[in-house]
């Protein structure tokens, strides 16, 4: 049929096989989409980066030489003080977004060679998903934390990756957002301790400075939390504080008001359709729906097949990396914007694992089919 042929998918396939040339231009329209939306607002997080509302130049570099925001005005101090402009600042942590995407793609095609369609690979039409790239394309933390996290994933796929991109990715995650290094080291730690062809000194010494580790980062935890030392009526008490200091925001959630369940599934899905009360919020809600299937078909394939699918360390450690992350961060927050913000530091991975195990449910319905 003339349709088969000229299917817009298709054709687009044809056009751009070596789809990354493509990727990188798409990625700058959403710098620019980025950079415009900060300046309509006026005041963000990136014109604090960028010391656009502070005279930097009455600030001394070490000055920001600490964690957390601080750690990012560290870095763009130089540049500040040159005087590069405020869209600078988006087109080099563009560029950082761009490369973290790279690195996710090489995470995504040492697991998923494709997915074919009539000879066709549609798998890199998910690498335009467009939350993922207005997120990277920012000034801000997201671009920095996405490039450490496909790195220590791509580590966790291919132990044979270099040592120092490894420990300058964590660093960089470490000092720039410490809890979700803590949340990652904490999987990574458990899964590997379980491995049979790890020796026992191995595991030993892994133990050890994980420990080393987790002692640090937990007081780097409670220092940026204001939460000075373990008190859990403390902790309960700064998590609803943060919840409710949402509330003068245009798509607040009672997070409160729900049960675990319900805010485990805003977290991850909404805004969907009726939340939307905007283009974008419209175009969100097309992309959750989406996902929000993969994870539908995916749980469906592990409920009828969890026998016959395989779980690889990789994927045992993404998954427990999302649950422990959703689980800490749905007392955190309760803003839909945000929500969109922050699963950039997870749901790409559990995206790639939901397919993973579609991917083994389709062959493994084949084989049956077949038998009988």
């Amino acid at each position: 049929m003339i349709w088969d042929s000229r299917f817009i998918l298709v054709r687009l396939y044809k056009k751009f096989g070596n789809y990354k040339l493509l990727l990188f231009f798409y990625h700058v329209v959403f710098c620019y989409l980025s950079y415009s939306f900060r300046i309509q607002r006026g005041v963000s997080d990136a014109h604090f980066y960028w010391g656009q509302h502070v005279a930097i130049s009455t600030h001394a570099w070490v000055e920001f030489a600490d964690y957390g925001a601080n750690f990012i005005l560290f870095l763009n101090y130089p540049f500040i003080l040159l005087g590069f402009p405020f869209w600078f600042g988006f087109v080099l942590y563009g560029i950082i977004g761009y490369l973290g995407l790279l690195q996710w793609i090489s995470f995504t095609e040492k697991i998923i060679e494709g997915i074919y369609y009539r000879g066709y690979n549609f798998l890199p039409f998910l690498y335009f998903l467009p939350n993922l790239h207005y997120w990277t394309a920012t000034l801000g933390k997201e671009p920095l934390v996405f490039l450490a996290l496909a790195t220590l994933f791509n580590f966790v796929v291919d132990f044979k990756g270099k040592i120092v991109p490894i420990a300058l990715a964590f660093l960089f995650l470490l000092l720039i957002r410490p809890h979700v290094a803590l949340l990652f080291l904490f999987p990574l730690l458990l899964i590997l301790l379980f491995q049979k062809n790890y020796s026992l000194k191995r595991k030993i010494i892994f133990s050890i400075v994980s420990f080393s580790l987790f002692s640090v980062l937990f007081s780097m935890v409670f220092r940026l939390a204001t939460v000075k030392y373990w008190d859990w009526n403390r902790i309960v008490y700064s998590n609803d504080y943060s919840v409710l200091s949402f509330r003068n925001s245009g798509s607040y959630v009672p997070m409160l008001d729900y049960s675990i369940w319900y805010k485990l599934f805003s977290f991850n899905f909404r805004p969907l359709f009726f939340d939307s009360h905007s283009i974008w919020a419209f175009f969100a809600s097309l992309e959750n729906s989406f996902i929000l299937l993969l994870h539908f078909i995916g749980l469906l394939i592990l409920f009828f097949y969890h026998k016959k699918i395989y779980f690889p360390e990789w994927m045992k450690i993404v998954l427990l990396f999302a649950l422990l992350f959703c689980l800490v961060y749905v007392q955190r927050y309760a803003n839909l914007g945000i929500f969109m913000r922050t699963k950039i530091m997870f749901q790409p991975f559990i995206i790639i694992a939901m397919l993973f195990v579609i991917k083994q449910g389709v062959i493994i319905q084949k084989t049956r089919i077949n038998y009988e």
